[in-house]
């Protein structure tokens, strides 16, 4: 589920906006997307304002969980979802750094490396929700260069599509987070 909302505003039309989202949180309930969610007392947030080169720029970010107002079945099978989900997620980190030790050492890859690497990357990629598809791709794509590279014993290839998988993780950690 993703509501976006990007377009000018005037500055009233901006804190009516605002102020509707401030009364549902007041309220308990948020709404998006035709569903209503319970809002807890406490939860993550982080307000960033940051005036830079002449401009003004505002980042609001919240976050808390939804899961008590699913019904039990689908809690159930979200909650399988995203412990492996983050299973697979620690997994893939644990073994990119290993990865990335090896060939800062000056050495290729080790065979049962890359292959639980690829293996977890092509789970996760499993996972992907739509939104994330392309960006998905991308992804194997570098994973497939990286193969290649290895394969070919070229080592300041593998470097560059490490860079490159590492740069699409965090690209897609900042997007679809």
């Amino acid at each position: 589920m993703k509501s976006k909302v990007e377009k000018e505003f005037t500055r009233l039309e901006l804190a009516d906006h605002l102020e509707k989202i401030a009364r549902q949180l007041r309220s308990g309930t948020f709404d998006t997307e035709g569903k209503q969610w319970s809002v807890p007392e406490t939860f993550e947030a982080r307000i960033k304002h940051k005036e830079k080169k002449g401009r003004i720029e505002t980042k609001l970010k919240w976050r808390w969980s939804t899961l008590a107002d699913y019904d039990p079945s689908a809690r159930e099978e979200v909650t399988r979802w995203q412990e492996s989900f983050k299973t697979i997620k620690k997994r893939l980190a644990q073994e990119f750094k290993a990865l990335q030790n090896e060939v800062q050492n000056g050495s290729l890859p080790h065979e049962e490396a890359l292959t639980a690497f690829v293996r977890d990357s092509e789970r996760m990629a499993d996972f992907a929700e739509p939104e994330w598809r392309e960006a998905m791709h991308e992804y194997l794509d570098h994973l497939a260069n990286l193969k290649r590279a290895v394969e070919r014993q070229q080592l300041a290839d593998v470097e560059h599509e490490l860079r490159d998988l590492k740069a699409r993780w965090i690209s897609c950690h900042r997007d679809f987070k």
